[in-house]
């Protein structure tokens, strides 16, 4: 299994769309086309303090398989989320990856469970969510797994603490995209954000292992914000030095 994830890794395509429009499926949610076969998520949630916030997610659709890399903040947005992927793409979603345990990445989880889908969460997500009572992803695994999407392959690893002591990627491929969620910032991101749950010490260690796991990565998806190329993970890095803890 080892050999075979260190061969994907190196595995990128030619063919990645062009940046385009977002498509606003409701008022807080909308989608956008980034590579053969994979679209980017975005919904809202109002939060104290912050107000508007949008959170990143993934969808992939491969034949009449789908699959979500992060959930909306609601079972209500993941309705609406999972019905245009049918009605749109003539797709289901048979399988959900969230990236850690905070709400802009597995608030949805009970309505993906109700229609179906399966879940997979890292072993540290799923004692946590046993923890605070939340919905708990279905299958454990520890530190990477290959999961399917018809004949498309997410390989989600963790490389260690960070924006949580859970944060995972997702990597595709056939397609050149990391979804880096929250671990990883947008460009216009002039700090860690929200690391409560996370770990600043570890933080560039991380970052550093993703790096250079991902360096040819043709797009990088953070959890909040643009998305871009492997400059996302270096302007990261600069963020989690900067904030690190001093000796």
């Amino acid at each position: 299994m080892l050999c075979v994830y260190l061969a994907c890794i190196g595995c990128q395509s030619t063919q990645v769309a062009p940046k385009a429009e977002s498509i606003r499926i409701s008022d807080d949610v909308f989608v956008q086309p980034i590579a053969a076969g994979v679209w980017l998520h975005t919904t809202y949630s109002e939060l104290p303090n912050y107000g508007r916030v949008p959170a990143n997610g993934l969808v992939v659709v491969d034949g009449k398989e789908a699959m979500l890399i992060d959930l909306p903040w609601t079972d209500e947005q993941t309705a609406t989320l999972c019905d245009w992927i049918a009605s749109s793409r003539g797709a289901i979603v048979t399988t959900v990856v969230p990236t850690h345990f905070h709400e802009d990445c597995m608030g949805g989880l009970a309505e993906a469970h109700r229609r179906g889908a399966t879940s997979y969460g890292l072993d540290k997500t799923i004692g946590i969510a046993r923890q605070r009572r939340l919905p708990v992803p279905q299958i454990p695994y520890q530190f990477r797994t290959m999961v399917r999407c018809g004949n498309t392959v997410a390989l989600v690893t963790y490389f260690g603490a960070g924006h949580t002591t859970d944060n995972v990627v997702a990597w595709l491929p056939k397609q050149g995209v990391l979804f880096g969620g929250c671990l990883i910032k947008s460009l216009d991101s002039q700090s860690l954000g929200n690391t409560t749950d996370g770990d600043l010490a570890a933080y560039p260690t991380t970052v550093r292992r993703v790096q250079t796991a991902y360096r040819h990565a043709k797009i990088v998806v953070p959890g909040h914000g643009d998305w871009g190329g492997p400059e996302l993970i270096e302007h990261t890095l600069k963020l989690a030095v900067e904030q690190s803890p001093k000796p």
